[in-house]
């Protein structure tokens, strides 16, 4: 089905990273219980990125190609899909002591996956597995757990294998991988879950998205799922971030922008809450009201100090002023130095 001429594309990648690093814990008590059981949540991961990066090369994903090994496109369209996909390195402490690598790699896909996507979903682990332990080594003291999530898949086996194998010899390469469009048909279990578990309501962004590819459809569905949200009782945080995260993922029209900002004062004033309307898109909606893109640059600066604040603490008025007089792009380059950046000055270069 075609999507609508006037909607914003969908972005998957950025959000994936947020919520990976914000909800972990969560993600894996949902999607994978064995893998969360054995973590000490009581020391907080360690994300690897930079590492990452340097795995991958500098500047650049690794080089995986869109054809399976055969030559032959791996979708069942005929035509290569080019699927978004995000991956997160992270350094756990086990409940034994020890130390583990986690490799957490994310298909957003368009569609299903067939045969020929597997074998290259497949692939991609094997390469990823190699690199790191080419740079890490593997060792039961240390060893390295790989994780593939396909969001669009409805169901398949538990495990997927990459094989590469001639004369009796060669690799086998085995790992789980989350079927996650299976909540599709156990919607009411997650609905369920939801009240315990924040990332549920990813969960359920992501498949409101996937199901509702008109976006011209997806005002009803994303304003249910934000009054769901409302009555959670999630911590004032985790609500900002699961705000921000279903409103990446569930991208509508700029025309039924007005629409939705309406559903979400309802909410306000039905929930006592006074930060459904994140600072952000208020600057957005007054940009768009005003006709003047001041007000979407003071929504991103909004939105960065919300970031900084909740990675690096008190932010220095000299840092909150020279957010303030930046432009917009130089906001969205500061956004993304958040990723990898360490200490504060990191995120400006400095």
């Amino acid at each position: 089905m075609a999507q609508d001429a006037d909607a914003p594309a969908d972005d998957h990648d950025s959000p994936w990273k947020e919520a990976l690093e914000v909800f972990l814990p969560q993600c894996l008590a949902l999607l994978a219980p064995d893998l969360h059981a054995i973590i000490d949540w009581t020391h907080p991961p360690e994300f690897l990125d930079k590492e990452l990066q340097v795995i991958a090369g500098r500047g650049r994903r690794f080089p995986l190609e869109s054809t399976d090994p055969t030559g032959e496109p791996d979708g069942s369209s005929g035509k290569a899909p080019g699927r978004l996909y995000t991956d997160k390195l992270v350094l756990v402490r086990r409940r034994d002591g020890g130390l583990a690598r986690l490799l957490i790699h994310v298909e957003v896909q368009g569609g299903g996956a067939g045969p020929k996507a597997r074998r290259l979903f497949a692939r991609r682990m094997y390469q990823y597995r190699y690199r790191l332990e080419d740079r890490y080594g593997s060792s039961p003291a240390q060893p390295i757990y790989s994780l593939g999530i396909l969001t669009a898949s409805r169901g398949g086996a538990s495990h997927l294998v990459h094989r590469d194998e001639f004369l009796g010899q060669g690799v086998r390469f085995t790992f789980p991988v989350v079927h996650m469009a299976q909540w599709l048909n156990r919607w009411d279990e997650l609905e369920a879950l939801a009240p315990a578990n924040p990332f549920a309501v990813v969960v359920m962004a992501q498949l409101t998205a996937l199901r509702f590819r008109r976006k011209a459809a997806r005002l009803d569905p994303k304003v249910d799922l934000m009054r769901r949200l409302a009555g959670y009782g999630y911590a004032r945080d985790d609500i900002d971030a699961l705000v921000r995260l279903v409103d990446w993922m569930i991208a509508l029209p700029e025309a039924l922008e007005p629409d939705y900002m309406r559903a979400l004062e309802a909410l306000e004033q039905e929930h006592a809450m006074t930060y459904i309307t994140t600072p952000e898109r208020v600057g957005l909606r007054r940009g768009r009201a005003e006709g003047r893109i001041e007000g979407r640059v003071e929504g991103q600066a909004d939105l960065l100090l919300r970031q900084l604040a909740r990675r690096f603490g008190t932010i220095p008025d000299t840092t909150t002023a020279r957010i303030r007089s930046a432009s917009a792009a130089q906001l969205e380059t500061w956004a993304l130095n958040i990723l990898d950046a360490e200490t504060l000055d990191e995120v400006f270069g400095d």
